[in-house]
């Protein structure tokens, strides 16, 4: 058994009405934690050159990609799905997890608004899909 992980067991998708919808046909998945910092100095540590670090703020933004696909599943989220995310300028409640976990470990959750979303259509290619999504509030280990 490796000890390396498959990206594809990265599953990522949206909470409606309680349940759990992943992103239909999707590609990829980048999850980026960010931390904001502030800095202290003070007389006793400025004579010294060392500042002190503190953190102001921690951020998460999300995006993935895939393929438009005009029959997903119900049970799945699809692209026209998030355009209407979009456009009522919903706050999305996402989650993700590892297939291959046992439940309630490694399960993550939060709210989050879609900051970006593309579509790209090119001649002689299959139709795509990219969408950004930065939290609004806490993201939160779910048991």
């Amino acid at each position: 058994m490796s000890a390396y992980r498959n990206g594809v067991d990265l599953i990522m998708g949206i909470v409606q009405d309680g349940t759990f919808k992943p992103l239909g046909y999707s590609t990829g998945c980048k999850i980026s934690d960010s931390t904001e910092t502030g800095e202290r100095v003070t007389k006793e540590t400025g004579a010294a050159s060392w500042k002190e670090k503190y953190v102001k703020s921690l951020s998460e933004q999300i995006t993935a990609e895939g393929f438009v696909y005009d029959e997903v599943a119900a049970t799945s989220v699809s692209f026209p799905n998030l355009k209407e995310l979009w456009l009522n300028k919903t706050v999305v409640k996402l989650r993700y997890k590892y297939r291959d976990q046992a439940a309630g470990e490694g399960l993550f959750e939060g709210d989050f608004i879609i900051t970006s979303l593309e579509q790209d259509g090119p001649a002689d290619d299959d139709e795509k899909w990219s969408i950004t999504f930065e939290n609004s509030g806490a993201i939160t280990a779910v048991a």
